[in-house]
């Protein structure tokens, strides 16, 4: 077009600005450096600047194969743990862009691009196996002082690259702390259960854990540093009762740079009781209160170890005839505390029938003697005392031979249940069991027949309750 035909069409028009036409398609614009409109503008590749990864090669993002953390930074330094499709691997990938980072800004000005600004992104869902991130982005971009919007798919490589932690891991001899965790008894399974699940359950307790070793009596857990080896410990002791020794030992010595390798042991022994034993507790015995020269019930073990009386008093609610047993105590008095009877012994018997004690149903202002324990919400304390009357599953139905009982159970149980107990009556007791009833036991203190335990299903596999799965208990 010549000048005389722009000057007629800006005339014509009403436009008080001079305005040019688009030196591609001719439309009429507001001039620009370019000399071009927004519509051939768009048509500039940012997709290529944006999907070009440092070198002109891929955009690659590295993942450790064994501990699946992302590195961070591309000093092989920094590695951490994010979730699939979060904010934070979202700005993870979005750093690993050298034209949005910064990084690479001489290509991005040699193609006309001022500058890049992500508007808005999003996650393409891949296969978990494909080890590939993929993301719609939104990006504008200002062209020769023109704005301009596109929407690109940007794909990331996944590739291995192994952490410095894991790295280390693999070598020999780097570990500087070890706990060694043990419980001596004969079933010494059943108390580090317990201290199983509560590592299994609790991701930050087992990250720092270079390698476990199953032992005789426990297991030891490598450490790279003595801290990481007290911070698990102390998780540990707020699980079970324990008491935890620590000893130091010299690996190697460097007297011109004063340095040394130092190895630290922690040894932590569990105190050898399990819910659901039987213990006698001595007369000599001191901080057991008045469980003092009686046989004991293990119910519950935690940072402490609770016991109540197996053979409990009618005068006295179930909460002044329970005593919580800490380690320190047990270690200080450990000859005074004896395992009379383990889980192992528990046998099934039928409840017959149920009628709380006379105090038990005055404290609850209730004529009803047949009150059932449903949680907190039942407005019922768990444990109540209560006269039972069972009978041994084996012997249900074959004889009329029944045993009468006072229980801690009086809320949970009703006729027809199945309950775990011991019998005392036909047991077959050790020597050393008989010596502990005869010195230990005190002269007034009245020996039960049958102690019941706890409920369980009618269906249920006795050897899964014994492993103190608390869903037994209704």
């Amino acid at each position: 077009l010549s000048s005389k035909h722009i000057r007629e069409m800006t005339i014509t028009s009403g436009l008080t600005t001079s305005m040019i036409p688009c030196c591609t398609c001719g439309t009429i614009i507001a001039p620009n450096s370019s000399n071009q409109c927004a519509s051939c503008l768009a048509t500039v590749d940012i997709a290529s600047l944006v999907r070009r990864g440092p070198g002109g090669c891929d955009l690659v993002v590295h993942q450790c194969r064994k501990c699946r953390r992302y590195e961070r930074e591309s000093n092989n330094k920094h590695f951490i743990y994010l979730e699939p499709e979060s904010p934070e691997m979202m700005a993870l990938l979005l750093k690993q862009i050298p034209a949005l980072s910064g990084k690479s800004t001489q290509y991005v000005k040699r193609a006309g691009v001022q500058a890049l600004q992500v508007l808005d992104s999003m996650f393409i869902w891949t296969e978990p196996n494909s080890m590939r991130q993929r993301l719609m982005l939104t990006i504008k971009a200002d062209v020769n002082d023109v704005s301009i919007q596109q929407r690109i798919k940007v794909e990331f490589i996944v590739r291995w690259k192994e952490c410095p932690d894991c790295t280390k891991e693999a070598r020999q001899s780097t570990w500087s702390a070890i706990v060694q965790l043990r419980q001596k008894r004969d079933d010494s399974r059943k108390g580090l259960l317990i201290l199983e699940l509560a590592i299994a359950r609790n991701a930050l307790m087992r990250k720092h854990i270079l390698s476990v070793q199953t032992k005789k009596a426990g297991f030891d857990f490598y450490f790279p540093t003595p801290d990481k080896a007290r911070h698990f410990t102390q998780y540990l002791s707020k699980v079970a009762p324990m008491r935890i020794k620590t000893t130091q030992s010299l690996v190697s010595e460097d007297k011109t740079n004063n340095t040394a390798n130092i190895r630290h042991t922690l040894a932590c022994e569990m105190v050898p009781l399990c819910r659901d034993d039987l213990v006698v507790i001595g007369k000599q015995a001191k901080g057991a209160g008045k469980l003092t020269g009686k046989l004991c019930l293990v119910l519950r073990v935690s940072s402490a170890v609770r016991l109540i009386t197996v053979s409990p008093s009618r005068e006295f609610d179930v909460a002044s005839q329970c005593t919580e047993l800490h380690s320190d105590t047990y270690w200080r008095g450990e000859s005074s505390y004896r395992l009379f009877l383990s889980s192992r012994r528990l046998v099934r018997f039928v409840v017959l029938d149920v009628e709380l004690c006379d105090d038990e149903r005055d404290r609850y202002n209730s004529g009803d003697s047949n009150q059932v324990y449903e949680g907190p919400q039942s407005g019922v304390s768990k444990y109540a005392l209560a006269d039972v009357e069972v009978a041994r599953e084996t012997d249900f139905g074959v004889n009329d031979e029944t045993f009468m009982c006072v229980t801690h159970l009086g809320h949970l149980l009703s006729p027809g249940d199945v309950v775990l107990g011991y019998d005392l009556a036909s047991t077959v007791l050790s020597s050393e069991a008989e010596w502990s009833i005869e010195n230990d036991v005190t002269s007034n203190f009245v020996m039960p027949d049958i102690v019941l335990v706890k409920k369980i299903k009618g269906g249920q596999d006795q050897s899964r309750v014994e492993v103190g799965d608390d869903s037994a208990e209704s």
